[in-house]
């Protein structure tokens, strides 16, 4: 008899599980979109000056409809856990054109543990309408204390430049609060 109940399907428990996915699909997509409403709403206040990190600049390469990705390892060199946040700031050519960007954050958020490191990758999407420049912004680290990082970003004609499949993945590496002082990488 064993064999016939293992056999047998139970719709309670196919529910409960289908409702558990649906669950965790809907937390993660609830926070991907609270992530991107955080990154719009840019919640600083004003007259908050966030200045880049010295000798530190990430800098990336694309073409309009194209995309790239931007690395960071942050260390927490305080003796308390510690938020990290990065956000991508609006991006200026010298033209004026102000560029909002679109991003995909791996984590979107981290808590930090002392003495530990943590990388996050940053996937940015070039809008099709771009026009080819260099555009300069900053990568700024939320839940932590006045951290920023310049971030240049050069688009260029799409004939001119070379397809992202062709070229080595572009990269920028920044151990973050490790090489500033330790009052720097303090939980704001």
């Amino acid at each position: 008899m064993t064999d016939e109940t293992e056999k047998t399907p139970n719709p309670l428990s196919d529910w409960l599980r289908l409702q558990l996915e649906f669950q965790g699909r809907l937390a993660d997509e609830t926070l991907r979109y609270l992530r991107r409403l955080q990154g719009a709403a840019a919640p600083v206040t004003p007259g908050t000056v966030l200045l880049p990190e010295t000798g530190t600049e990430l800098r990336g390469e694309a073409v309009p409809g194209g995309s790239f990705e931007v690395t960071l390892e942050v260390e927490n060199l305080q003796r308390v856990h510690s938020i990290a946040a990065p956000v991508l700031d609006p991006m200026v050519a010298s033209s004026g054109t102000t560029w909002y960007p679109e991003a995909d954050f791996s984590p979107a958020f981290s808590l930090v543990a002392p003495d530990s490191m943590i990388k996050f990758v940053i996937k940015v999407s070039v809008p099709p309408s771009l026009p080819p420049g260099t555009y300069t912004g900053a990568l700024s680290l939320r839940g932590l204390q006045q951290m920023a990082f310049r971030l240049t970003v050069v688009v260029s004609e799409p004939h001119a430049a070379v397809s992202q499949s062709d070229k080595p993945e572009k990269r920028a590496r920044s151990s973050g609060p490790k090489k500033s002082s330790k009052s720097k990488a303090k939980k704001s």
